[in-house]
């Protein structure tokens, strides 16, 4: 396709039904997600305790 694709073309959300519409072809999302910078050095680690999911019932 000759557009122009927007981040929302190509947004994970929307993504698929973009493809079965026609919107996308998949070669435009192999280089979408290939030209994507690798930003891993840059991010921090945070740790959150999660109550909800410790399995500790206090309720009760």
């Amino acid at each position: 396709m000759s557009n122009q694709k927007t981040p929302w073309d190509l947004d994970i959300r929307v993504r698929d039904r973009n493809l079965k519409k026609g919107v996308l072809e998949p070669r435009e999302v192999e280089k979408h997600l290939k030209d994507l910078p690798d930003v891993v050095a840059g991010a921090d680690v945070v740790t959150l305790e999660q109550p909800a999911l410790d399995g500790d019932d206090d309720e009760g």
